[in-house]
């Protein structure tokens, strides 16, 4: 199985954020008809959305340590 890059985790993130920021306007719009699917797939959405933002982060915070040149383990001496 292929680990996947910040990038794409951070586009995933983003793409559930957005819907259940949509599905909730709709919840509005359609004066709260469909709150019974709506809400609860909003709910999954966003903590979803959350999680694969976190992993986003750690993911940038790995690449950013191997790219720094003083994250290098030193010789022990």
């Amino acid at each position: 199985m292929k680990k996947w890059s910040f990038t794409t985790v951070a586009v995933i993130a983003f793409a559930l954020s957005a819907s259940s920021i949509s599905a909730l306007i709709v919840n509005a719009l359609t004066g709260m008809e469909f709150s019974g699917i709506l809400l609860p797939y909003a709910i999954v959405a966003l903590v979803a959305g959350g999680a694969m933002s976190l992993r986003a982060h750690l993911l940038w915070l790995g690449n950013a340590n191997k790219s720094s040149p003083g994250a290098q383990k030193r010789p022990k001496g």
